[in-house]
């Protein structure tokens, strides 16, 4: 059965925008473009590969990442190179996260010390700031090229 656009994104629960991203980029075409009108209308035997893709994205697999395994064919071994490398990811990010969380507990502990040296406390405390600045850069760095590629 066809669906107009605007029918398949309320089926599917996906916006008409992703739909026409996802058409544009080649990962997620519609079953028939009418040619006079430029309509999309899409099958509902489609949602089960629409949902492949919204499970992948989910996980956090980048949408150039999803049309590799797609036009694979779903194979095996590049889905399971994709899914090690986002967890690699997450990984990697994770330790920023419990660096960041390191130097936020020195902080706190140094704000709580009874030391009767102000001067160094200052100073450690304008350190650690920065190191914070510094690895949140780097989060940030790193964050916008894994979600953008």
């Amino acid at each position: 059965m066809l669906l107009k656009i605007h029918e398949f994104a309320e089926f599917s629960g996906i916006s008409t925008r992703a739909l026409h991203l996802y058409d544009k980029i080649g990962l997620f075409c519609p079953a028939k473009t009418d040619e006079t009108n430029g309509y999309r209308y899409y099958d509902t035997e489609q949602m089960l590969e629409l949902n492949t893709i919204l499970s992948f994205k989910k996980v956090g697999l980048p949408l150039k990442d999803i049309k590799e395994i797609t036009l694979s064919g779903y194979s095996k071994e590049i889905i399971a190179k994709k899914l090690l490398e986002r967890k690699n990811e997450n990984q990697k990010i994770i330790d920023i996260t419990n660096f960041n969380n390191e130097i936020i507990d020195s902080i706190l502990l140094n704000l709580n010390s009874d030391s009767s040296n102000k001067t160094n406390e200052e100073q450690e405390a304008l350190r650690l700031s920065k190191l914070i600045c510094l690895e949140n850069e780097k989060l940030e760095q790193y964050l916008s090229q894994i979600l953008w590629l």
